[in-house]
């Protein structure tokens, strides 16, 4: 019996277990205008001339950030001209500045649809006035390539335009090598291949495979070669050959994973745990660390990130909102009763753990609606456990120092009849435990250390 009773393949939009009805509906929050609100452009209230609303997606609060999208896009082109007058020419220095990309008042990176349409506005307004600039004009196109999702028809027809665009570009750049960072032609290819990965088809897979292989090989090459960066480009392309081939998930999982720790770790030491995109990147983590059945770690990393983004983004934040919707998933403990193939959801022990508060059954690929589960009491005995399960070791007897630690079970081994442990002190070595020697962590204690 295979006792993980989720999906392994979840994304922010893909829970693996739908939360119930009542938790969807709480987690929709409205960022409709307050009255009074205003442009903070153009200073007035309600839509512009033109009917464009008041928007506001980035970290600002109460009355503040609310704008126009002609008026946010006015200001930036206002703001690259004056740039481009002091002479910051170079691909570097401009795209630090972020003009079309963060609030100019809060300093965060904008979220939602705002994106799409300031990338789009960016892309025309550098072929209108500085189309001369090739570094300007391909870091354009990588932005507006990275907003599109291949999925859609519309924007498919656009990305290919701009991978052949940007194809081009790279050649032209090629005879100056002055402009010619030996970092953005990993980047191009990388883009090109998530685009291609993006659309899914057979043909477009193989595209990804190759433009991604590469980014990878350009890099090994590179006097600034990154490891961690070789092995994030290389999981991908074992995620993209896993799909080739029909196979659920990619190889090297645990070597996946470390590149991305070794990514977001990388990222807080440049940016800071403040920054959206270090909080993207950890809230990614998190989510494959979930899918690895690493339920602890992944656990405590989306406390650490829902604290940050609420102290610094808001509650209404698309991060702050993405990352407490993860959290509260992995509060989810699911369980299976007897032969029952259908989860139940655990809910607290009882009569000294003798006995487990179960509600369900918990369905898989439909709302959950709570109104429609029963909960009753069943010997504990009669659990079994998902994988991913956070567990407590008790009344071992040969290994008595191994009571109270906490780990994830990872496995069944059908052989012995029991779970293999990862333990959360990682000084100790995984261990094999009867069901009858684990408990359910509902509630994770405080780490025994935090670094």
């Amino acid at each position: 019996q295979d006792h993980c009773c989720l999906s392994k393949d979840p994304t922010p939009d893909d829970p693996r277990i739908i939360m119930s009805s009542a938790s969807q509906s709480n987690s929709v929050v409205s960022l409709t205008p307050p009255d009074g609100a205003s442009c903070w452009l153009c200073l007035e209230e309600g839509p512009d001339d033109s009917g464009a609303p008041l928007v506001r997606d980035c970290s600002c609060r109460g009355h503040s950030g609310f704008a126009h999208l002609p008026c946010l896009i006015q200001y930036a082109e206002s703001k690259s001209r004056d740039l481009a007058e002091r002479g910051a020419l170079t691909l570097r220095e401009f795209f630090q500045e972020k003009i079309f990309e963060q609030c100019p008042n809060c300093k965060q990176t904008f979220q939602g649809n705002i994106p799409y349409g300031m990338t789009t506005a960016q892309l025309a307004f550098f072929e209108r006035e500085f189309k001369d600039v090739q570094s300007w004009q391909m870091g354009a196109l990588m932005k507006r390539i990275h907003v599109l999702d291949g999925r859609k028809d519309v924007d498919r027809i656009e990305g290919e335009e701009i991978c052949t665009k940007m194809l081009s570009l790279i050649d032209e750049m090629k005879k100056n090598s002055n402009l010619l960072d030996v970092i953005l032609p990993v980047s191009v290819n990388k883009e090109i291949g998530r685009f291609n990965s993006e659309m899914g088809t057979k043909q477009c897979l193989e595209k990804a495979k190759y433009y991604l292989k590469k980014a990878r090989d350009i890099m090994k090459t590179s006097e600034d070669c990154k490891p961690w960066a070789v092995e994030l480009i290389e999981g991908e392309i074992a995620a993209v050959e896993a799909r080739i081939s029909g196979d659920s998930r990619p190889k090297k999982e645990e070597s996946d994973l470390s590149s991305l720790r070794a990514r977001y770790y990388y990222m807080l030491q440049m940016n800071g745990e403040n920054d959206v995109g270090t909080m993207q990147v950890g809230t990614l983590l998190a989510s494959k660390l979930f899918n690895a059945y690493h339920t602890i770690e992944a656990s405590r990393l989306l406390d650490r990130l829902v604290i940050i983004s609420c102290r610094v983004h808001g509650s209404y934040h698309k991060q702050t909102k993405i990352a407490e919707s993860w959290r509260q998933r992995l509060q989810l403990r699911c369980a299976f009763i007897g032969s029952e193939q259908q989860p139940y959801q655990a809910l607290r022990y009882e009569d000294d753990g003798d006995s487990c508060i179960v509600q369900g059954p918990v369905p898989k690929n439909v709302p959950r609606n709570d109104d429609d589960c029963q909960t009753f009491s069943v010997p504990s005995v009669e659990i079994s456990f998902s994988l991913g399960t956070p567990v407590m070791l008790h009344g071992l007897k040969k290994a008595a120092h191994l009571n109270g630690e906490i780990g994830d079970v990872r496995e069944y081994c059908k052989l012995s009849g029991r779970c293999v442990v990862h333990l959360e002190d990682k000084d100790l070595k995984p261990v094999k435990v009867k069901h009858e020697n684990l408990r359910i962590v509902f509630d994770l204690p405080d780490p025994k250390n935090l670094d």
